[in-house]
């Protein structure tokens, strides 16, 4: 019965059952309550009182915490930023020099005067060799070829602050330096010295040495990478000295309320920086700056955090970062008393309020007491009149705001409801009418997107189709030939790809044969691919050298490479003939070639040719034509990275082992059939992984000299 009532009498019953009940309930209780209110609101100060401290305290710590993590992190990544752009650096210096070693024919020298020839202060190449080494031609060549470093020492040297100098030891006993410093030590040997030692021990990665005291008593430290000729010989080491005076200015100049200070370790835990290091009763010993080893423990568990423990004899938070780069720790302190002491002042002041409140509650009590009986007859008669008005302003506007909902509901999104009041239900017509406009333009929005979607899916779908349709896909006019069989795949990683094939004839005697990797992915690879392959095709002509074409391609790519891509390419033309073939690598994986061995046997084998740098990489570039001989039932397999770098979801890489035992274990395979099997082997090395790069091959076969 009471579940059909309209509401209007539901809430007119509710309003007069719970006012005259909690008069009656009142009336009996009250000088109960009245007399239990004084103790209860003293308990209620006191706790609150108590609440309100712990939290304000809690409060303070956590945004303390939060300050010191967030400055102390900030510094080191700000710090890390530096050093790794030193190691970029000196590291991309250990790249250069390693290309003057491979191509040295390609860089011409000049001389470089000793260190007592140049001017102090003005930034110059100087080299001295070591006592004992004999001034040989073979050491002025090498002298030479380290004379063309200054074109890229020059630049980093006045870009970077940080930088003192970059310098150069070699295996043969050269010290070259570019610095603007002319000061030497004759008998200095930089093949002995730590950096020289580390670089070569930790062969092919850069190392950071420990800091030092330059002779201006600035702190420094050192980075060094070995670099490696063409065979893969270290012949020396390219370091760099970096002044850090600054950066531990900066961060020891931080101001971190009244007590806070910051200090540096380095990855041992030894004092860099501390604001008190330049007494002499300094203690490096960080053990005796801590009265527990709590702090130690958390720094080598974790890269950055905060801790409270007792430094320097005072009980304090430490925040903590370390530099990916170095391995440093930048450390930040603020005495715990400096950030509770705002909440035990307040809570003093909030026990004082709180006895002063009691004492005037105590009395107000006691006159409320006296009047309570007039009141309560009173409110008894106001509660009923009271209750008739409230039900009617309740439900009135309830029934206007459900009719209207009703038409929203329908589809009516024009509409809008009547605010009439500012209350709840006048606030719930709002959000209606908010929700309204919200639907509307969501609704518009979907069908936006939704055609934005689908135009890109069908742009994409034909990208796709003009893509392959640029690659040779019609193999019967090659396979008819008597003289070979040829056949080649690509599978993009996406939508469109960088990697391309193609495969022509030259003249009647003459088939090229084209492999190419375009960097990156997408459209933007697949565009640079387009004008790669145009490039090539169109620079093949008869009785040039596929040297001189990719030297010509080249120049023309770099012209308007504003995108900073490249292409690894490979490219062999077969003479039908004879059976020669002369190609060209620039920074392509090495092909394979099946061919009868001193057994009598046939195998694949690696060809490990020697490679120039990649296409688009860098003008005026020389690329060296090679040639072999492939001989009737040989096979030349060439690829892309796809295929050897194929990865499974433990990123494991298919591998050059893995391919290299596949094709010799498919000998018999013609290319039509062994290109697909590969595919296959790949796709069940790598199972559910997602394919990440384009996957092409391509194979020719020579069955038999042209007539």
């Amino acid at each position: 019965m009471f579940r059909n009532m309209k509401i209007s009498i539901k809430i007119l019953l509710v309003i007069m059952i719970m006012s005259l009940g909690s008069l009656l309930i009142i009336f009996g209780a009250s000088y109960y309550f009245m007399n239990s209110m004084v103790e209860e609101f003293e308990h209620t100060n006191i706790t609150l009182g108590l609440n309100s401290s712990t939290i304000a305290k809690d409060s303070l710590l956590d945004q303390a915490e939060d300050y010191l993590v967030k400055i102390v992190d900030k510094q080191a990544q700000a710090a890390n930023e530096k050093f790794y752009s030193v190691n970029k650096i000196v590291t991309q210096s250990s790249m250069y020099i390693h290309s003057l070693y491979t191509d040295s024919d390609n860089f011409k020298g000049k001389a470089i005067p000793a260190p007592d020839e140049t001017v102090m202060g003005v930034a110059s190449s100087k080299y001295f060799l070591v006592k004992g080494v004999e001034n040989t031609q073979k050491i002025q060549d090498e002298v030479s070829i380290l004379s063309n470093s200054e074109y890229m020492f020059a630049p980093y040297l006045e870009c970077n602050s940080m930088l003192n100098n970059i310098y150069i030891g070699t295996e043969s006993g050269i010290s070259y330096r570019y610095s603007r410093s002319n000061q030497f030590n004759p008998d200095y040997d930089p093949r002995v010295r730590d950096w020289y030692i580390e670089a070569v021990s930790n062969d092919g990665n850069l190392v950071w040495l420990p800091t030092y005291l330059d002779t201006y008593g600035n702190t420094c430290i050192t980075a060094a990478i070995d670099y490696k000729d063409a065979d893969g010989n270290i012949k020396g080491v390219v370091a760099s000295d970096v002044a850090l005076q600054d950066l531990i200015d900066d961060v020891m100049s931080m101001k971190i309320g009244d007590t806070g200070t910051c200090f540096i370790l380095d990855a041992d835990y030894n004092f860099i920086a501390h604001y008190d290091m330049d007494s002499d009763s300094f203690n490096s010993d960080i053990y005796a700056h801590f009265d527990n080893d709590d702090f130690i423990n958390m720094l080598s568990t974790s890269n950055k955090g905060i801790i409270e423990t007792v430094y320097e004899g005072i009980n304090s938070y430490i925040a903590f970062s370390k530099l990916e780069e170095t391995g440093w720790i930048f450390c930040a302190s603020i005495n715990t008393s400096e950030v509770t002491s705002p909440a035990d002042n307040a809570k003093a002041q909030s026990d004082l309020m709180t006895q002063q409140s009691q004492e005037l509650m105590q009395t107000r009590i006691f006159n409320i007491n006296k009047l309570f009986v007039i009141y309560f007859a009173v409110v008894g008669i106001i509660l009923i009149l009271v209750s008739f008005a409230v039900s009617g302003t309740i439900t009135r506007p309830m029934q206007v705001l459900a009719k209207n909902v009703q038409g929203i509901g329908k589809g009516n999104f024009d509409h809008k409801i009547p605010v009439e009041s500012g209350d709840e239900v006048g606030s719930l017509a709002q959000r209606f009418n908010e929700m309204q406009d919200d639907l509307k333009t969501y609704m518009e929005d979907v069908k936006t997107a939704t055609a934005e979607k689908e135009r890109i899916s069908t742009e994409l779908s034909v990208a796709t189709q003009i893509q392959s349709s640029m690659l040779p896909s019609i193999f019967p006019k090659y396979s008819e030939k008597k003289e070979y069989k040829i056949y080649a795949t690509m599978a993009p990683a996406k939508e469109v790809g960088g990697d391309f094939y193609d495969f022509f004839y030259v003249d009647e005697n003459h088939l090229a044969m084209v492999v190419a990797d375009v960097s990156g992915k997408g459209v933007p690879a697949a565009l640079f691919m387009v004008i790669g392959k145009t490039l090539i095709k169109d620079h093949t002509q008869p009785g040039i050298e596929p040297g001189t074409i990719f030297e010509e391609v080249n120049n023309i790519l770099c012209e308007s490479n504003e995108g900073g891509l490249f292409i690894t390419a490979y490219e062999a033309v077969v003479d039908l003939r004879n059976g020669e073939v002369r190609y060209v690598n620039a920074g392509h994986e090495h092909p394979f070639l099946m061919h009868k061995t001193e057994d009598g046997t046939y195998k694949y084998e690696e060809m490990k040719i020697k490679a120039g740098i990649v296409l688009a990489g860098m003008e005026d570039m020389v690329y060296k034509t090679g040639t072999f001989t492939i001989e009737p039932g040989d096979c030349l397999y060439q690829y892309t990275d796809g295929v050897t770098e194929a990865t499974d979801k433990d990123n494991k890489l298919y591998g050059m082992d893995r391919l290299t035992g596949f094709l010799n274990s498919h000998m018999d395979l013609d290319p039509e059939k062994l290109l697909p099997a590969i595919r296959k082997d790949i796709d069940a090395f790598v199972k559910e992984a997602p394919q990440f790069d384009d996957i092409t091959m391509l194979s020719f076969k020579f069955m038999k000299y042209k007539d």
